[in-house]
């Protein structure tokens, strides 16, 4: 699973806004996201971040600095 299906998942699963550390450490701890890389909490928030602010159809929005939540609707 990539970075956005992980975080659309664990979105899904609490019902509300978390932070990028948050998504990021419940979907490495569910199995949702393997990541090799050093950094996976700063690949979360690039890849987050990117797709609110360039993606129109994207199923995020951003609530505060750093926390994100799936849309109404979605």
């Amino acid at each position: 699973m990539d970075f956005k299906a992980a975080a659309r998942t664990v979105l899904g699963e609490v019902g509300h806004p978390l932070h990028y550390t948050d998504i990021t450490e419940m979907a490495l701890e569910s199995g949702y996201l393997a990541s090799a890389g050093r950094t996976p909490q700063n690949t979360m928030r690039a890849r987050l971040s990117v797709d609110v602010r360039d993606n129109p159809e994207t199923p995020f929005t951003q609530t505060a600095p750093g926390v994100y939540a799936l849309r109404s609707g979605l």
